[in-house]
């Protein structure tokens, strides 16, 4: 379930994130919160990445602004998709 999670983040790093580095630090903090707070959380439609936003607050600073960036973005696709 983190490998997902570490994936989806990592694919999204790599087609253009604003990171300042190469994504590697942001990626590591989004590990280890993903294993303390949401590693129960089955992967698919978002569920991980929603688990990682709403505890936000709870993250690492890197995770906690990588997370908010990539879910809006994640939303924005969805509604595009769903045609809204």
């Amino acid at each position: 379930m983190v490998r997902n999670f570490v994936f989806a983040l990592a694919t999204l790093v790599a087609l253009g994130a604003s990171a300042k580095d190469d994504g590697k630090n942001e990626l590591a903090a989004c590990r280890a919160d993903m294993e303390k707070h949401c590693r129960n959380i089955e992967p698919g439609e978002g569920r991980q990445m929603k688990c990682m936003y709403d505890l936000r607050d709870k993250l690492q600073p890197a995770c906690a602004a990588l997370v908010s960036e990539k879910y809006t973005r994640f939303l924005e696709a969805r509604q595009k998709k769903e045609g809204r």
